[in-house]
């Protein structure tokens, strides 16, 4: 078991970073850091400038505070039976323009971060697939009380499926995130927290490792927080570029689908089991070569 410690990761700032500038030195160089903190710890800590704090909140405020008191049997009659989908509100006083700038500057964000990370891969000309093949989740969770008042884990250790997770926090703690030591280390509430998922993991042939993480409050007040996800469309088969497959790094993980992935999470056993991973699922035995 890791130790309840504090310990920090990488901030990166990226004012003046943008995909029109790709090739130029401030891109080259805030990429070696993204890379040299993805390779290490699966995640970092983001400065951008492009949403401000003062959109921020905004949207936790007034915004998040009339989309919470949506009726449930209204959010109900939007529900579905694909996991992490399911209601999406219709009520356009819900800040929808707010909503799409939020949603807008962190997809910024996430593109900007995804094409470093496959140049640092060296696997360039496959980004325009991979933005083709994908699409954007906005989460909003909100965390009252946790069930357990000994533990105060408000959601348990996990490690996310899709290919990159960008959290931002409200004023407060409570996403902890876990070295690869087994230690803890609490996420910066001030920052947007950059996540690797499993599929990355897969498609970059395991160079890349999702780093597992919680929500563990520090009180019993009301947590929110949001989230955007970058997700394979269902379909879609994920599959390492033959760039990132040899003798030195053998096939990791076989060709899947990102639903059915999540089928095999959610079904029979309650998601978190050890041995319901990715590695169980799709893993290569042995590691062998393409054939």
């Amino acid at each position: 078991m890791g130790s309840e410690i504090r310990v920090e990761i990488p901030k990166i700032d990226f004012t003046g970073v943008e995909l029109s500038k790709t090739g130029t030195k401030e891109w080259d160089k805030t990429k070696e850091k993204v890379m040299d903190a993805l390779e290490k710890h699966g995640c970092f800590e983001a400065m951008f400038d492009r949403v401000s704090m003062e959109l921020r909140d905004e949207f936790f405020g007034p915004v998040l505070d009339e989309l919470f008191k949506v009726p449930l049997d209204l959010k109900i009659l939007n529900s579905s039976d694909k996991p992490f989908q399911g209601y999406i509100p219709k009520r356009p006083e819900l800040g929808f323009e707010m909503a799409w700038k939020l949603t807008r500057g962190l997809t910024e964000l996430e593109l900007i971060v995804r094409k470093m990370v496959v140049e640092g891969l060296g696997a360039e000309k496959h980004f325009e697939s991979l933005v083709k093949s994908t699409t954007h989740i906005m989460r909003m969770a909100e965390y009252g009380p946790p069930v357990n008042q000994e533990t105060m884990v408000a959601m348990t250790t996990h490690k996310d499926m899709n290919l990159l997770t960008i959290i931002c926090q409200h004023h407060g703690e409570g996403l902890e995130l876990q070295t690869k030591s087994g230690d803890w280390f609490h996420a910066s509430p001030c920052s947007f927290n950059v996540i690797i998922g499993e599929s990355f993991e897969a498609w970059s042939n395991g160079r890349l490792t999702p780093t597992p993480h919680r929500v563990k409050m520090s009180n019993n007040d009301t947590r929110r927080s949001i989230g955007l996800a970058s997700q394979f469309k269902y379909g879609w088969i994920i599959q390492a570029p033959d760039e990132l497959v040899n003798q030195d790094n053998p096939l990791q993980y076989k060709p899947y689908t990102y639903e059915g992935y999540l089928n095999f999470l959610f079904s029979e056993e309650p998601w978190g089991k050890k041995l319901k991973t990715l590695k169980a699922y799709c893993g290569v035995e042995g590691k062998e070569m393409v054939p």
